[in-house]
């Protein structure tokens, strides 16, 4: 990174690098990801037709092109984005200071267009009503509750519905709690890759919130120094949000740092504070860095063309292997493991 780019990186908790990734794999990663819709597709299609001509056997074709397409994160395709030996690669592990650890697959984050409803998010409250372009974000590696979010905003959860919520682990296969005091999981940094354009905002960019890192570094800290756990359910974050309009609202970041950042935000009609993200506006070509410290979250896809994203979890080969997934030191203190940062970080 450029001297430049690494006082962004350092001052926001992100940082966009242009024009990085090289345009003939962004085509191929473009062509695996929609070759295995294409696949399902053509095999949906066989399947109602085998029906309609009663045939009775098994729909073999539909289950192997469905899993030929939920493992597209792990294709050569799509892991040559995040190549080591790539100038986007060497630019972060010069920045980290040490070699990346092997990447075994990415999340392919998609969006693709659809009537907006007021299907209840995360946080408790009609997506669509929740301002800029109904962002709520949250930091990774968090327990997201064990069956869909409650959608009733005209009473709680009954006691059936709440057990089975409650169970572990989460939809996103994350348990509430971790051994040595830690609700949370937690890597490096987060690098994003479009594959599609999202250079205006209703794109479905994904939002950062701007600058929080320090904050919340800093309340992992106060966490810590006050006994743990660090994370929900530690002190000063109470995990579930029963002011929320589904009455079992999840908080996922704390209060006390989104208290920080009023500046710009909007209100819901209950007067719930919603902090102003960051949109980034990028295109195939480009790369986003952020650190697992910055809220962030997609937002509302507006437009009539699929929002794809290409994200790559990043340890660095050092962070010790008895502790790769959960790293207190970490959290208390985001830039601990970027030896290559060192000149404004120390």
């Amino acid at each position: 990174m450029t001297p430049e780019q690494k006082q962004s990186f350092y001052d926001d908790g992100f940082v966009v690098l242009k024009d990085i990734v090289p345009p003939e794999a962004v085509t191929r990663a473009i062509r695996r990801f929609y070759g295995g819709l294409s696949a399902m597709w053509q095999a949906s299609m066989a399947s109602r037709r085998r029906r309609i001509d009663s045939e009775s056997r098994n729909d073999d074709r539909l289950q192997e092109a469905v899993g030929v397409a939920m493992s597209a994160g792990t294709d050569p395709a799509i892991l040559d984005l995040a190549n080591p030996e790539s100038p986007l690669l060497r630019s972060i592990g010069e920045a980290l200071g040490h070699p990346i650890r092997e990447i075994p697959g990415a999340q392919l984050a998609t969006i693709f267009p659809h009537e907006l409803g007021n299907a209840i998010n995360e946080s408790g409250y009609p997506a669509n009503e929740v301002p800029f372009y109904g962002w709520h974000g949250h930091l990774d590696g968090l327990w997201n509750g064990a069956a869909p979010v409650h959608q009733r905003t005209d009473r709680p959860m009954n006691d059936a519905e709440l057990a089975r919520w409650n169970r572990d682990p989460a939809r996103n296969g994350v348990r509430r709690t971790y051994p040595g005091g830690i609700n949370i999981r937690n890597f490096t940094a987060l690098l994003g890759i479009p594959l599609s354009d999202q250079m205006v905002e209703g794109a479905g960019n994904l939002g950062l919130l701007r600058g929080a890192h320090h904050a919340i570094s800093k309340f992992f800290q106060y966490q810590r120094d006050a006994g743990g756990p660090l994370g929900p359910d530690g002190p000063g974050w109470e995990r579930i949000d029963t002011n929320a309009p589904n009455f079992s609202g999840l908080r996922h970041y704390p209060e006390l740092v989104r208290e920080q950042f009023s500046d710009g935000a909007e209100y819901t009609s209950d007067g719930r504070m919603w902090p102003k993200p960051t949109l980034i506006k990028v295109k195939p070509g480009d790369a986003v860095l952020t650190l697992h410290a910055v809220p962030h979250s997609s937002t509302r896809l507006e437009g009539n063309s699929p929002r794809l994203m290409a994200y790559y979890r990043l340890v660095p080969s050092t962070r010790d292997s008895s502790s790769p997934h959960s790293f207190a030191d970490a959290l208390c203190d985001c830039w601990l493991e970027w030896h290559g940062m060192r000149e404004l970080t120390s």
